[in-house]
């Protein structure tokens, strides 16, 4: 078996794919009558024509229902996008933006777990004297410091939740700005300017 053949263009793509498909090189180097390097050398050949090229060959497989669909559908529609592989493809290489956490929303729960952890920890004192008072059969000591407790981790709830309400808006603005970012080259030109 001769070791100085020269592979065709096909010869080369064909093996690029063989291998892919997990055909081993030295079955391959035998069976083209060349070197395992020569093997490597067209598999590399091949995935730098396709790079050259812009070839995409690696395939994502995604399932959705009707209705995600519609809705994935709907919102192209509202974009003025009408070529759902484009627009996927897009998000795809926006997706180091579009996923980047948001460290001020993690910030903000981290500064206020401490207070609700400070808070619910004088109301569960609170909630032992009672139990202990009632298990004694004395009177529950209910005091206006109790009270002033209560109203401390009722108060830090409600501002909480209007806190987060308040972040999680502007994450889902902000989200809706990089998609909107991410698919900007799709839209076309008559809904720009618009």
């Amino acid at each position: 078996m001769s070791r100085g053949r020269r592979l065709t263009e096909t010869d080369r793509l064909s093996i690029a794919k063989e291998r892919a498909q997990g055909v081993a090189a030295a079955d391959l180097a035998q069976r083209y009558g060349v070197s395992l390097k020569t093997i490597y050398n067209a598999v590399n050949h091949a995935l730098d024509r396709q790079n050259a090229n812009g070839s995409r060959p690696i395939v994502i497989g995604l399932r959705v229902s009707r209705r995600e669909l519609a809705a994935f559908d709907a919102a192209l529609a509202r974009h003025g996008i009408t070529n759902r592989t484009d627009a996927l493809r897009h998000l795809v290489l926006a997706a180091d933006e579009i996923l980047e956490p948001d460290h001020a929303l993690t910030e903000a729960l981290s500064a206020r777990a401490a207070d609700i952890s400070r808070i619910g920890n004088n109301i569960n004192q609170v909630a032992r004297r009672l139990n202990e008072a009632r298990l004694k059969g004395q009177p529950l000591s209910y005091t206006a410091e109790s009270h002033g407790h209560i109203r401390e981790f009722a108060g830090l709830i409600l501002d909480l939740t209007d806190r987060l309400q308040a972040l999680l808006l502007k994450r889902r603005a902000d989200l809706a700005l990089k998609v909107t970012k991410a698919w900007a080259p799709l839209v076309p030109d008559r809904l720009k300017r618009g």
